[in-house]
């Protein structure tokens, strides 16, 4: 299924699903990574409680529809997929500077070797990493089929705030990506065996909703990996949650980003 067909899904309500010395009463649902519609009404969101969702756009075009948002609790992305043919082909790097004074967010970017035109994709994603040197941003990075080389453009040009999203490095890419201080977010339908080698302190949960494989049936839905991580670690999942959200405050003012975060998103980091 295309990237654009899985856009269409609505936002169904959520379900009220709830690391590590900090208090976890009250800490809402984080989901790092997910693909919400441009046009996602306030009811919906609504329906989401108080999580937090980092929303990814596929193109230009689609950023520059939610430049203007405000949702109080989503944090939404300026991103270019690096499948999607259609944005590759629209990619402006005057246009994406502009829009990058509006988010806090760049995502979703990166490299796959299961689209076309790779050597397209190379030139853009080196191109976005140079855009947000510097810059106070948060980088969701997709690596399908390709984590060695992304890691290695992240090596020769590095961001402060790079996440890699459903990473499936080998040891050497994890190790790596540690080095150039890189966070991962993982969904459920990753191997435990796999999030067990990335270091506690800089996992994010993701739903990367609506994709098949994690089996999230909305935004936010992360009762899955929460319960996976819970394993892997040998910890409670409100440990889990504690940890995750300390992950994104370290994360967040390391690299500026808390600064242009929504008010109550950064309201809830300062307070753990």
């Amino acid at each position: 299924m295309s990237c654009g067909a899985r856009r269409s899904s609505g936002l169904p309500k959520v379900c009220d699903c709830t690391t590590v010395r900090l208090p976890t009463a009250g800490l809402p649902v984080l989901d790092a990574h997910a693909h919400l519609p441009g046009d996602v009404t306030l009811s919906q969101i609504t329906a989401l409680g108080e999580a937090t969702v980092f929303a990814m756009t596929f193109s230009l075009e689609e950023a520059n529809r939610v430049r203007d948002r405000r949702d109080p609790t989503i944090v939404w992305g300026v991103g270019l997929h690096p499948r999607e043919a259609t944005a590759r082909d629209g990619w402006n790097p005057e246009q994406f500077r502009v829009l990058l004074d509006s988010f806090a967010l760049v995502g979703e970017i990166g490299l796959d070797d299961r689209g076309d035109n790779f050597a397209q994709q190379r030139s853009i994603f080196k191109e976005l990493l140079t855009l947000v040197r510097g810059q106070p941003m948060l980088l969701s990075i997709h690596s399908s089929g390709a984590t060695t080389e992304v890691v290695q453009h992240l090596l020769e040009e590095p961001p402060s705030g790079a996440i890699l999203h459903w990473f499936n490095g080998d040891l050497h890419d994890i190790t790596k990506s540690v080095e150039l201080s890189a966070y991962f977010s993982v969904n459920a339908a990753m191997a435990e065996e796999q999030i067990r080698q990335m270091p506690i302190e800089r996992v994010l949960c993701e739903t990367d909703f609506p994709a098949r494989s994690p089996k999230a049936r909305r935004p936010a839905d992360v009762n899955a990996v929460e319960q996976l991580l819970s394993r892997a670690w040998k910890s409670s999942v409100e440990e889990v949650r504690a940890t995750t959200w300390s992950n994104l405050r370290t994360l967040s003012e390391a690299s500026g980003a808390i600064e242009r975060m929504p008010g109550p998103v950064v309201d809830r980091l300062l307070s753990l």
